[in-house]
């Protein structure tokens, strides 16, 4: 809270009280009107968008979630993942919907089986996961497209890959692995990660070509976030931090010393339990919500 601004709220209060007193009791019943008289407002109608980005409609957006496991991964994978992706997922819809006050939507589908990878993790995997294994987001999230979405694919299924005008389709991955990472799938006419990182003006370790029509934005979150002990207070929190990334929020702490900049989900608030967690309003308002 801004301290200052309690000030001039007491100043005007002692006002009043002297103005009642040298007006006496003839003028009690119109001060009411006169000073305290609810002020009229007009507020906007939120239209909730992506980070920045107000052609990109947010009003329902839905998550098609997977459990992916590497060939050589299979004797590692839990039975009842199912359980605990469809916890997680409730958990964060619920987060969502009271961020923004109900007007945006996070629903969700889960595939109904573990979907087994074609390669073993280190055909995936980067070969440092200090970033949250970038390269297993983008080489999975291909795969998915390849087998799940497309008719010709071994795992088609018709009315899981259907997506709706209407919805932001978001592409959710589960790895039985290591990894922690989003962001948004942009379309480009450019070729070259070179000439997309300069056109936006971002570094070009950050722009990454993808071969995904199915979604418009898509994470990665290690299966561990959501079973393991360590992470029972705020695997959650996780899942859905990595999910803010594919609307465009960027983390709210430093990548290369971990030193926080904002307490909420996005920074500090990470390590945190969800029920407890909030969006920091400089990133809500960025997206639309008039409060």
């Amino acid at each position: 809270m801004d301290l200052s601004t309690l000030h001039p709220h007491h100043k005007r209060s002692i006002v009043y009280i002297i103005i009642g007193f040298c007006l006496g009791l003839v003028f009690w019943f119109l001060l009411p009107q006169l000073f305290l008289k609810e002020p009229t407002t007009v507020r906007s109608e939120s239209k909730i968008h992506a980070f920045h980005n107000p052609d990109s409609n947010l009003e329902k957006i839905r998550i098609r979630a997977f459990y992916v496991v590497p060939q050589n991964k299979t004797a590692d994978a839990v039975s009842n993942w199912k359980e605990f992706l469809e916890t997680s997922l409730a958990k964060a819809a619920e987060f969502h919907k009271i961020q923004f006050r109900e007007k945006s939507a996070l629903n969700y589908d889960i595939y109904p089986e573990p979907v087994i990878l074609e390669k073993n993790n280190i055909f995936y995997d980067t070969k440092t996961t200090k970033y949250g294994n970038p390269k297993a987001l983008i080489g999975i999230a291909n795969e998915l497209e390849k087998r799940v979405f497309r008719k010709d694919g071994d795992l088609y299924n018709e009315n899981f890959s259907q997506r709706s005008a209407s919805e932001y389709p978001v592409l959710g991955i589960i790895y039985e692995g290591v990894g922690a990472a989003g962001g948004v799938i942009y379309e480009s006419e450019l070729e070259s990660t070179v000439e997309i990182a300069k056109k936006l003006g971002l570094p070009e370790s950050v722009i990454y070509k993808v071969d995904v029509e199915s979604a418009d934005g898509f994470f990665i979150l290690s299966r561990t976030f959501l079973t393991d002990a360590e992470y029972r207070f705020n695997g959650v929190t996780n899942f859905y931090h990595e999910f803010a990334h594919t609307f465009g929020l960027p983390d709210g702490y430093d990548l290369e010393t971990g030193v926080s900049s904002t307490f909420d989900i996005m920074g500090e608030g990470r390590k945190k339990p969800i029920e407890i967690m909030y969006l920091d309003r400089k990133f809500t308002r960025a997206m639309g919500l008039v409060e």
